[in-house]
């Protein structure tokens, strides 16, 4: 297929049957991988936490293999954020258009972030966690700091805080760049789409290599999280733990579900196939950003949407559409101020709601990424800053949970915008 306005070949679903091939080949490696990481960390745990066998282990293999994984979706991410920003603003040809893509996504993100912040809200007031809390326990949770990480090889050589700015400033320069070209002339703009179009496709071909690995990053990213992680904590947590998850799971089925279905015409069960590698990924790496090769990946070919709107909504959503955070400092928030006996009013809680709100439109896509964000809510609402203590021995388990919810809900939004127009075409030619 042609692009009639730049004679560039414009991206196409692929071929009956192909689509979700490679991703169907992993479904039994990811599950093995995620099993036998769980396993053996839980095993090592127990076992020989403090084996040189193990220590050995995780300065050589696991946090090596966790870190270049890692630093390899980082270094793809600027290619395929610049070309995919670049070719999707692009292929808008008029300004017009623009402002209507643009406005759809922000108004979708807008309405996802609320929906998540008002479930956060609703579940801890429902259920109220922190009142199950003993306080002997809790004194000695605000006293767990968080687990310090060996050195290794790699530390060197990636940071998630600059990697995290450089992503902000390529997303920036990118749609700048490609509001820039639609001022060219239609032959100029055809050449820096057609090179775009380019790198896209060098970059997915490397992601396809990379992904064969993905088992074995898997497996190490669940043995590190198992073997660090005192699973004890969840017992003095475990309804905290089970609300946040709880919400995060009503997001999914209740907001994200409709979405697809009602504004993308999609079946949740074959959205769910669809987002099922990108989930897996986000979920071992807690990083939205790392995640961002793979959910483009299951965008335009397991789900075949469009690639003009496809690749500006899942790199706009990189920064701009964090629901799990929303949930996540809801339902913190008010755990915290249950703790200590000090319900927040009606007005703090709308002030919990619009901080959530935001945050969930625009925060660090890297682990830990929503902390800072907790600990400015506790200080608006006058609650002990030292409260965070209370959670932070269980963030990495819930930045887990919360970063899939995040990246599903990208690729939610993506299809209710990529077939926004499907739907208004098919109306106008019932009409007419």
């Amino acid at each position: 297929m042609i692009d009639t306005d730049f004679g560039v070949p414009s991206p196409s679903p692929l071929p009956s049957g192909a689509q979700g091939r490679f991703s169907a080949r992993l479904q039994v490696p990811l599950l093995a991988g995620l099993l036998l990481g769980i396993g053996g960390g839980t095993l090592a745990g127990l076992y020989a936490r403090s084996a040189e066998a193990t220590v050995f282990l995780m300065r050589w293999v696991v946090k090596p293999v966790e870190q270049a994984f890692m630093l390899a979706m980082f270094l793809l991410i600027v290619p395929l954020l610049v070309s995919a920003l670049v070719s999707g603003v692009v292929r808008l040809r008029t300004m017009a258009g623009t402002r209507r893509l643009l406005l759809s996504i922000l108004v979708h993100m807008f309405a996802a972030s609320l929906a998540a912040a008002l479930i956060g809200l609703a579940m801890a007031n429902l259920f109220r966690p922190g009142d199950v809390v003993p306080a002997e326990i809790g004194q000695q949770l605000l006293s767990v700091s968080p687990p310090a990480v060996s050195g290794t090889w790699l530390d060197a050589a990636f940071s998630y805080t600059q990697a995290q700015r450089w992503v902000v400033l390529v997303i920036l320069g990118s749609g700048l760049a490609g509001l820039v070209l639609t001022f060219l002339r239609s032959g100029q703009s055809g050449r820096a789409l057609a090179r775009s179009e380019r790198v896209y496709a060098a970059a997915m071909r490397m992601l396809e290599r990379i992904a064969r690995l993905t088992p074995l990053v898997v497996a190490c990213f669940m043995f590190d999280l198992t073997l660090v992680f005192g699973w004890h904590l969840l017992l003095y947590l475990s309804a905290y733990v089970a609300v946040v998850v709880a919400a995060l799971l009503l997001q999914v089925g209740l907001t994200f579900f409709a979405v697809v279905w009602m504004r993308g015409g999609l079946l949740p069960l074959a959205f769910l196939r669809g987002v099922q590698e990108p989930a897996v990924i986000a979920f071992c790496t807690s990083s939205s950003n790392a995640t961002l090769p793979s959910a483009l990946r299951a965008a335009e070919q397991d789900l075949a949407l469009p690639a003009r709107e496809a690749r500006l909504v899942m790199s706009v959503g990189t920064i701009a559409n964090q629901g799990g955070t929303a949930i996540y400092t809801a339902v913190t928030v008010l755990f915290i101020a249950q703790f200590f006996g000090m319900d927040l009013s009606l007005a703090e809680q709308g002030l919990v709601l619009g901080v959530a709100t935001l945050a969930g439109m625009g925060t660090i896509g890297v682990p830990a990424g929503s902390l800072p964000t907790v600990a400015g809510v506790l200080a608006l609402t006058g609650l002990p800053a030292g409260g965070i203590g209370l959670v932070v021995g269980v963030d990495r388990l819930l930045d887990m949970f919360r970063t899939m919810v995040n990246v599903v809900g990208d690729i939610a939004i993506a299809i209710a915008v990529a077939r926004e127009p499907q739907a208004s075409n098919r109306s106008l030619e019932e009409r007419g």
